[in-house]
């Protein structure tokens, strides 16, 4: 009997070891699987009534295994109303309408309430998971210059990036509108989460999807 329940529990002390030393792996592999199916589950109306939409950045917690897997049993509810692609650092997420907890360990979720793309300043905040690919992590690779693009399957906005900053957490005006300037701003938090760090873009133009999309995003609709 001893000997049956040591080794129990030398499997159990195992599978968790390895849990442990594979976590952010089995995140990533989740999170991206999960994105790719959030980004075909397109229906704005559904994304807007959903329970648990929050704007409050404030009450955003750092991204655990224990999220990914809730988020995983609730991804069925989770519907993007949109796409957000940065194509040279092979970043491709389905946007999220507001920051709940779930929204933020599938993609990128909405900052403020009433936003249109290509209008105003359109925010969108990402966890950064520090493994260059999956979420927000790939904008630690961003330069100045390259070219951001968001859609809602009817339109493809492009904006180029002008700036990119390290901020204060309590920063709110990077997401606020600015006078004649049309922009898309990325949030995410710097390597160690202490600070926030900003990739923000200028609009430059509007296009079709369905004919135009193909440089922008590997998705189809």
């Amino acid at each position: 009997m001893n000997r049956k329940l040591s080794l129990t529990i030398g499997i159990v002390l195992f599978v968790l070891g390895v849990a442990l030393i594979f976590n952010k792996q089995i995140m990533g592999f989740i999170v991206s699987h999960m994105s790719n199916q959030a980004i075909e589950q397109f229906d704005e109306q559904k994304a807007q009534n959903a329970d648990d939409v929050s704007f409050d950045f404030g009450n955003v917690e750092n991204i655990s295994l224990q999220d990914v897997l809730k988020a995983q049993m609730n991804q069925g509810d989770v519907h993007s109303i949109g796409a957000l692609s940065v194509p040279d650092v092979s970043l491709q997420l389905p946007i999220l309408y507001g920051i709940s907890n779930t929204n933020l360990a599938i993609g990128a979720g909405t900052l403020k309430k009433d936003m249109k793309m290509g209008q105003g300043n359109y925010a969108l905040a990402g966890h950064n998971m520090n493994n260059d690919k999956t979420l927000f992590s790939p904008l630690t690779k961003a330069k100045k210059g390259m070219l951001m693009y968001t859609t809602d399957y009817k339109r493809v906005y492009t904006y180029k990036i002008t700036k990119i900053f390290i901020t204060e957490a309590t920063d709110v005006q990077v997401i606020e509108n600015q006078a004649k300037k049309r922009l898309l701003t990325l949030v995410t938090c710097n390597y160690d989460g202490s600070k926030r760090l900003i990739v923000q873009g200028e609009y430059v133009n509007a296009r079709d999807f369905d004919s135009n999309a193909g440089d922008a995003f590997t998705i189809k609709k």
